[in-house]
């Protein structure tokens, strides 16, 4: 009974969840861990001289948060109708972002082991976002890392100065 329990554990341990989402027609995911919510675009404000990386921020029930635009981050078009976007609003190590992507997928459960590490061959989405990749029948996930996401906004402010 408890080599039972033990495997139990061990299997449960070893699941995570991803929510995945649509940028153009890349599939992408992220720990459900890293989100927060997922609303419906919400009044965005612009921010003049920000980065063409930058949507805009939102007032989030009083908390400002930046939006990214995944368009921009990952050189691509939006597919969609403006109606569809959402905005997926992660919490990563205290700080919030937003996300806008085209469509909301699925939310999978998969085993951990079943993840592959970053190809070096990815074009679609810049290697440094990367954290791996899921294989399904006939597509491939690519696992967004949370961090890289935050920290490209840090670097957008750097590479590209405000105006004065």
């Amino acid at each position: 009974m408890t080599d039972q329990l033990t495997t139990d554990a061990a299997d449960s341990e070893s699941k995570i969840q991803l929510v995945t989402f649509r940028v153009n027609d890349i599939l992408l995911g992220i720990s459900i861990d890293c989100v927060q919510e997922i609303n419906r675009l919400l009044d965005v404000t612009a921010v003049p001289g920000a980065s063409r990386l930058i949507h805009g921020v939102v007032n989030l029930r009083g908390e400002v948060v930046t939006v990214i635009d995944a368009h921009q981050l990952f050189g691509v078009r939006s597919q969609t109708n403006p109606e569809n976007q959402r905005n997926l609003v992660l919490r990563v190590d205290g700080e919030q972002i937003g996300i806008l992507v085209d469509e909301i997928a699925d939310i999978l459960t998969i085993r951990q082991c079943d993840l592959s590490p970053r190809p070096s061959n990815l074009r679609s989405v810049d290697r440094r976002f990367i954290d791996s990749v899921f294989l399904t029948s006939g597509s491939i996930v690519v696992v967004l890392d949370a961090s890289s996401l935050v920290n490209a906004i840090d670097q957008s402010d750097k590479a590209e100065p405000a105006l004065a």
